[in-house]
């Protein structure tokens, strides 16, 4: 026998757990499928219901619908307009505002559509992926459910592109693939998380670090296939703009940007940190912040029970189970993540669904813990009692979500009073008319117009970053270049006070008048 053969042999020991694991899940989930379409078409009616497609367009959704029409005009993300997070989110935007016009869809309720049927794909899969790591089914249910009981997460989700549900999705599809022994496919689905955004490439981290068991092992193939899958998505992309002459565009916004700029300049003290991280936190969960403790303590059961487990088997790394730790491996991650860079809320949309899928877990486990104590386990009466406080809890987070949906009411203007509001740009501006937006992105996308320059937003440090690159180190060169386009109108927001600001302000004091339209600086050409 030669001196490997022991190493083979582990090898094929390992590989006959794996499909005892993949055996028992797939006979533990047989009725998995007709399960997980009832939580799409529940989760589909209850987007619905709470009827936040009709929200105004604004914000960073509206640029990365505008990026979307971009690219229907034959525009290149980054060379033709910037923006700082991969494009995957837009070119889905995209192909949803194509076939909204083929059926006469306009383009942001085509897009809202779109949004809403992810979100429920995103329920599904936070459904399949909480009962294979689980193996609890109503922990699974509350899981999928608990996010649509936000109307601030669901007002990110129907409001328009949002690259961080389509992150999370693709992310939560990583992990189910990593449950399902698909290496392959759990490195293409990693790599369309982080195309979605940046951070998504934690998804491509956490299954390196499982199918090569902790970077112990790359004999069987499984981490090389995860690595070969990654690439495929990465080198379409990045052939597609290096066959539009952009790959250096592409590398400067969604790379060298942000570590050189963004990033440096977001950077908070820990305690300013913290600060805001809580500011944050409460104002979008509000009284739902009672499922954060929730949440934490089945986060922390869940990581003793996987520490018990690895402890009681002498090749911990080749156990079977192994997989699970991916489900605690993707949140601590982010949030990490978040820690150095938590901007606004919905930075907390990839947080979502882990916080449902380990309240679930606590909840799942409650009534287990509680016969513990004697003075209940010596209750048989009691003891069923409590075996349903799953389904109680279940039953909540669906009632609530149902009637905050159904007796949900915005005070905010609707997007159709919006288009209204603008028809008084439409009517000024005609088909070769050129305008200049900055930051109010959203009057691009209801009047369907290009802007005059690639740069719909200097913030963060973005002015001084192009004039360097493009005008010498100027801002009053690149307002002058806007100046020789002569642009019919000009609209600004979202433009903070400093050089970039002055020089904007002299630019349309001497060329521009105001119009008269609420809620915007806009401004026409003086004759």
């Amino acid at each position: 026998m030669s001196e490997n053969a022991p190493q083979f042999e582990s090898i094929d020991k390992s590989s006959t757990k794996r499909q005892a694991t993949t055996a028992w899940l797939n006979a533990q989930t047989a009725g998995t499928p007709l399960l997980c379409a009832a939580v799409f078409i529940v989760s589909v009616v209850a987007l619905l219901l709470w009827r936040l497609y009709t929200q105004l367009e604004a914000g960073d959704s509206a640029i990365w619908d505008y990026v979307a029409q971009s690219i229907l005009r034959g525009q290149v993300p980054y060379r033709d307009v910037v923006e700082i997070k991969t494009p995957a989110s837009s070119y889905l935007s995209a192909i949803a505002m194509w076939l909204g016009r083929a059926a006469g869809v306009r383009d942001v309720i085509a897009v809202r559509f779109m949004q809403i049927v992810l979100a429920g794909v995103l329920s599904s899969a936070t459904f399949l992926v909480a009962e294979i790591y689980l193996r609890h089914r109503v922990a699974a249910l509350i899981g999928a459910l608990f996010p649509l009981m936000s109307d601030h997460f669901v007002s990110w989700t129907e409001g328009g592109t949002q690259p961080k549900l389509t992150m999370i999705l693709f992310g939560m599809l990583t992990l189910l693939l990593i449950a399902r022994e698909r290496p392959f496919w759990a490195g293409v689905c990693s790599m369309l998380a982080c195309l979605c955004w940046q951070p998504g490439l934690l998804f491509t981290g956490v299954a390196v670090l499982i199918f090569s068991r902790y970077l112990t092992t790359w004999r069987d193939g499984r981490a090389l296939k995860l690595v070969a899958g990654a690439t495929v998505p990465l080198a379409v992309t990045v052939l597609y703009f290096y066959s539009e002459g952009a790959p250096a565009d592409f590398w400067t916004w969604t790379v060298a940007y942000n570590f050189e700029v963004y990033a440096p300049e977001g950077m908070r003290a820990l305690g300013e940190t913290l600060t805001h991280a809580w500011t944050v936190v409460a104002r979008v969960f509000k009284v739902d912040a009672l499922w954060l403790p929730i949440s934490f303590a089945g986060l922390l059961l869940f990581t003793f029970e996987r520490l018990r487990s690895t402890l009681k088997i002498k090749n911990a790394l080749e156990s079977p189970d192994l997989f699970k730790d991916a489900i605690l491996i993707a949140p601590i991650l982010y949030l990490a993540f978040c820690s150095i860079n938590l901007q606004s809320g919905p930075d907390l949309i990839p947080l979502f669904p882990f916080v449902g899928i380990f309240a679930g877990w606590f909840i799942a486990e409650t009534p287990r813990l509680l016969k513990h104590f004697a003075s209940i386990g010596q209750r048989p009466s009691l003891c069923r009692a409590i075996e349903i406080v799953p389904v109680v809890a279940l039953a909540l987070i669906l009632a609530l979500t149902l009637f905050r949906a159904l007796t949900f009411k915005s005070e905010e203007p609707t997007v159709a009073y919006q288009e209204s509001q603008l028809k008084v740009i439409s009517d000024l501006v005609g088909p070769d008319d050129r305008v200049y937006v900055h930051g109010a992105v959203e009057i691009l996308v209801l009047l369907n117009k290009p802007n005059l320059t690639p740069y719909i937003m200097w913030d963060h440090g973005k002015a001084a970053y192009i004039a360097a690159r493009k005008y010498g180190g100027s801002i009053d060169s690149m307002v002058k270049a806007m100046e020789a386009e002569a642009p019919k109108l000009v609209a600004v927001s979202r433009l903070r006070h400093g050089a970039e600001r002055e020089a904007m302000d002299r630019w349309i004091a001497e060329h521009y008048d105001k119009l008269p339209i609420t809620g915007y600086e806009v401004f026409l050409r003086k004759r």
